[in-house]
């Protein structure tokens, strides 16, 4: 067997001299060519570069490709910048660029680019970017962009942009954008946008845009937009805008329009009415039509099979066909 010319032989000895010391700088690691950049084996702190490790729990800032097969843990620390590959999980404290696991894709805090997990993905306070987990994906303070989960989706505060969620989607507090929900969809608090749940969908406060569930719509304060429910909707203050119930509508004030096969209920009521019994318990301004029409001040039209007006004379407060308040 020929042996190499003895200047290579040399050359390979000072090589391996000068980078000796350098890779067992920080122990569990092989660092080359320098502890803090290039080819890294094992469990390096602070380093640029292409690294391959188990897990990562106790890091610092790492820059570059960071290969892992396993999630950190509960507690992981440290900083991802750039591309991180799990082979079964993969996370960090704070991620920023691109994380990919098999399993699971995890940013203990914050997460500023894609996470993509097979199970699961998110972030534990804010994310900015997308987040998509095969069984759910979110984030537990604050999102800004896309979140997908297979079964459940959410923000835990507030969200802006797109979240969807195959049984169920929302945030904890005000969204901005479009919420899906196979089954439910909703914030806990004000919305702007478009609310779309398979059952139900709704905002615990105020609602501007569009709120569509299969059996329920509505907002707990005031919504301004347009509502339809495959039973019901409304709003639990002012409504203005559009309303479809099938079974019913209900709001305290009114305002534009309503169409229900069922009863629509109100206080108050300006615009135009479609059901099956129309009551505005205090005041009605514009047209009701309906099987059955009662309020107790009209000041509009009324026109169905019977229809009451409170406020007109004696004798023409019940009326078939058509009512009008004339006094």
């Amino acid at each position: 067997m020929p042996v190499p010319p003895r200047p290579l032989l040399l050359a390979c000895a000072v090589i391996l001299a000068a980078l000796a010391p350098v890779g067992a700088a920080r122990a569990g690691s092989l660092d080359l060519p320098t502890r803090t950049w290039g080819l890294s084996f094992g469990d390096s702190r602070d380093f640029t570069g292409l690294r391959f490790n188990l897990r990562n729990d106790d890091t610092g800032t790492l820059t570059g490709v960071n290969t892992t097969l396993w999630i950190p843990r509960e507690h992981a620390q440290g900083r991802m910048r750039g591309l991180l590959l799990g082979v079964a999980g993969t996370g960090a404290e704070r991620v920023q660029g691109v994380a990919l696991g098999a399993l699971g894709c995890l940013a203990a805090e914050d997460a500023a680019g894609i996470l993509v997990g097979g199970l699961g993905a998110g972030s534990g306070e804010s994310m900015t970017g997308i987040i998509v987990g095969g069984l759910g994906a979110g984030a537990g303070d604050n999102s800004a962009g896309l979140i997908v989960g297979g079964l459940g989706a959410g923000a835990g505060e507030s969200a802006t942009g797109i979240i969807i969620g195959g049984l169920g989607a929302g945030a904890g507090n005000n969204s901005t954008g479009l919420i899906v929900g196979g089954l439910g969809a909703g914030a806990g608090e004000s919305m702007t946008g478009i609310i779309v749940g398979g059952l139900g969908a709704g905002a615990g406060e105020n609602a501007t845009g569009i709120i569509i569930g299969g059996i329920g719509a509505g907002a707990g304060e005031d919504l301004t937009g347009l509502a339809i429910g495959g039973l019901a909707a409304g709003a639990g203050g002012r409504f203005t805008g559009v309303g479809i119930g099938g079974a019913g509508l209900g709001s305290p004030d009114w305002r534009g329009l309503a169409v229900t096969g069922g009863y629509l209920k109100c206080e108050r009521f300006a615009g135009l009415g479609v059901a099956g019994y129309a009551r505005a318990t205090d005041r009605c301004d514009g047209l009701a039509i309906a099987l059955f029409n009662w309020t107790r001040e009209l000041h509009g039209v009324q026109v169905g099979l019977l229809n009451y007006a409170g406020n007109n004379r004696r004798g023409t407060k019940w009326l078939p066909g058509l009512n009008v308040h004339l006094n």
